[in-house]
């Protein structure tokens, strides 16, 4: 057992206990007459001014001070473990939110319609929780987090809500999210889902199964993959690209932090598999001058699920957490006006 639980209650049950005995033992003691005849205590002769004033004053005195140095030490005993509790509270509570995330976030397990009780109480929870997000997103391998996942995966017959064709859509992988978003697009995403692709809504609000508190928990799991945890990987010669380097620079920028959306090669919806990003080929971004170009490096598109990528985006918008220098973005520039 928890030491502090077991100092909480010795602290709580040892005067309770003690109470109780001095209650058995004066209830056991030999009645007064009056009690013994039925005569109603305050219909009975008052104590004397001598008992009042003497004995029974100083028993109510003694008990007072009893009382009070019971509190005094009961209090400071009390409150001075309270921060370290508090503490392991929170981290309980985050383990147990980390946990349930990681259920949620995974496939239901099979269960035969034959299976044993207790296999099925073995894994309640898990069918319980499993809203399947492994589905198109991908699985985390054994359930726990690993550095080689990559997860995202094939949603091979979606319909293109455009053309009607069946095609195959690339979900996003979501061990890096917290790279490209902030926490308020990626609770929007989930409980509101993206039209125009497979990812439906999930929050209860928005006619989905899931609570705000299994959100919470999924993006509580999401925070815990190790590349929600350490910036987009970029070469050191990239950090700070020369004019002779912007297009080198530019498709390696390019393909850790842009091709999630738009494809490998800015294919974006015009491929096989579909990617959820535009098409930046075929004067897709020609068409763009350099000056709105930038901007919408910079600032995104927010809720249009473009992310912002500069230092300093449009005031309402919030920095992204590793965003673009001035010459990375010039040198992605390049890159995708010559796609």
């Amino acid at each position: 057992m928890d030491t502090e639980v077991l100092t909480i209650a010795l602290l709580v049950l040892v005067p309770a206990l003690l109470l109780w005995g001095i209650f058995l033992i004066r209830n056991r003691m030999a009645r007064q007459p009056g009690a013994l005849l039925g005569i109603p205590r305050a219909m009975r002769p008052g104590q004397p001014d001598a008992t009042l004033e003497g004995p029974r004053l100083e028993r109510v005195l003694v008990g007072g001070l009893v009382f009070t140095l019971t509190l005094a030490f009961f209090i400071p005993v009390y409150w001075l473990p309270e921060a370290s509790r508090q503490a392991g509270f929170e981290e309980r509570f985050s383990e147990e939110s980390i946990t349930r995330g990681r259920l949620i976030f995974q496939k239901a397990p099979a269960l035969d319609e034959d299976a044993d009780p207790v296999l099925f109480k073995e894994q309640e929870k898990e069918i319980a929780l499993g809203m399947g997000c492994a589905t198109c997103h991908g699985g985390v391998p054994d359930g726990v987090p690993r550095e080689d996942w990559a997860g995202g995966g094939l949603v091979p017959e979606f319909q293109d809500p455009g053309t009607g064709g069946i095609v195959a859509y690339k979900a996003p992988p979501l061990q890096n999210v917290f790279t490209r978003w902030d926490e308020e697009i990626v609770r929007f995403t989930i409980e509101r889902g993206r039209p125009g692709t497979p990812m439906p809504a999930w929050g209860v609000e928005y006619g989905g199964p899931m609570t705000s508190q299994m959100v919470d928990d999924v993006m509580a799991f999401l925070r815990t993959l190790p590349g929600n945890n350490e910036a987009p990987e970029i070469s050191e010669d990239c950090q700070n690209p020369s004019k002779s380097q912007a297009k080198q620079c530019g498709e390696e920028i390019f393909a850790a932090r842009c091709a999630v959306c738009h494809g490998p090669e800015g294919q974006g919806r015009e491929s096989q598999p579909w990617y959820q990003g535009l098409a930046l080929w075929k004067g897709d971004v020609r068409h763009l001058d350099k000056n709105l170009h930038r901007y919408t490096i910079i600032n995104g598109r927010r809720f249009g699920f473009m992310p912002q990528f500069g230092e300093q985006p449009a005031q309402g918008i919030p920095a992204p957490p590793y965003p673009l220098t001035d010459k990375q973005i010039e040198a992605v520039m390049q890159y995708e006006r010559g796609l």
